[in-house]
């Protein structure tokens, strides 16, 4: 135990040195921020007898709460991974006790604790700070969840933080390219806002299944604001298939890291 402590210790210091990184860890705090005060003064400006346009605008803010939280961590992610590339650290991580499967197993174990953390601090904070302001219909649709759909939310949803890592940090060589790939990769985050178009209801929606934060933001949605449609899923089967998705993704990704990573 006192090995793994120590090793979060000096991750930790990896971490606070770096602006950048210190930044995207702290980024649930500034969605918290935005999700509590800046997107009801939105919704607020928003005229309430236009019935359509506040749902889309509600939706748009709702999906952008839910999609983009796990992209920063895994940038954060990237960004380590890639520094321990530039100084070949990995090449000395290698010959420890815990080599490099081992070292790199236990930093996606707490980049992905931290994104389960971020996501239920961020959607609970939201419903206690700001719940009575996302208002449909008279209802406050955060009414809709509970700390059980938060929880099972955040878990699988969390999964695509260090898969997309791991990925970044395999196709990247240096930090440049690492930068480059996060910028497009984060065109991922803005997929899931396409679910709330009308072209994408009912059984058109699984086209975007292809894309693995669809499922898990698409679960908690329905359940926020629900709307019949018999093509629709249970929560627990999106959450359940996205988690199954995304567990792959986080093999395969693991599997071309330490391809790519041998000296």
């Amino acid at each position: 135990m006192n090995k793994y402590l120590a090793l979060l210790k000096y991750e930790a210091k990896t971490i606070v040195r770096d602006p950048i990184n210190l930044y995207m860890c702290l980024f649930p705090v500034i969605v918290l921020a935005m999700s509590s005060f800046v997107f009801p003064m939105i919704l607020e400006s928003v005229d309430p007898m236009k019935g359509a346009l506040l749902r889309f605008t509600m939706l748009l803010l709702l999906t952008l709460l839910l999609a983009f939280g796990t992209f920063f961590l895994a940038a954060m992610a990237t960004f380590l991974l890639l520094e321990q590339k530039d100084e070949n650290t990995l090449h000395t991580i290698a010959v420890t006790p815990f080599g490099t499967s081992g070292y790199l197993k236990f930093k996606m174990a707490y980049i992905y604790v931290m994104s389960v953390a971020g996501t239920i601090i961020v959607l609970s904070g939201t419903k206690l700070l700001a719940g009575d302001k996302y208002v449909l219909e008279g209802m406050p649709v955060f009414d809709n969840i509970n700390i059980f759909h938060i929880v099972c939310f955040a878990i699988a949803n969390g999964i695509f933080t260090p898969a997309l890592g791991l990925l970044q940090g395999a196709l990247a060589q240096n930090k440049v390219e690492g930068f480059a790939y996060i910028k497009g990769t984060g065109i991922l985050a803005l997929v899931p806002c396409l679910m709330i178009l009308e072209s994408f209801q009912g059984k058109l929606q699984y086209l975007l299944g292809i894309f693995p934060n669809f499922w898990a933001v698409r679960g908690l949605l329905s359940k926020l604001v629900p709307a019949e449609n018999s093509a629709n899923l249970g929560y627990l089967a999106y959450l359940l298939i996205g988690a199954v998705y995304n567990l792959a993704l986080l093999f395969a990704a693991y599997r071309l890291f330490l391809k790519k990573s041998q000296y």
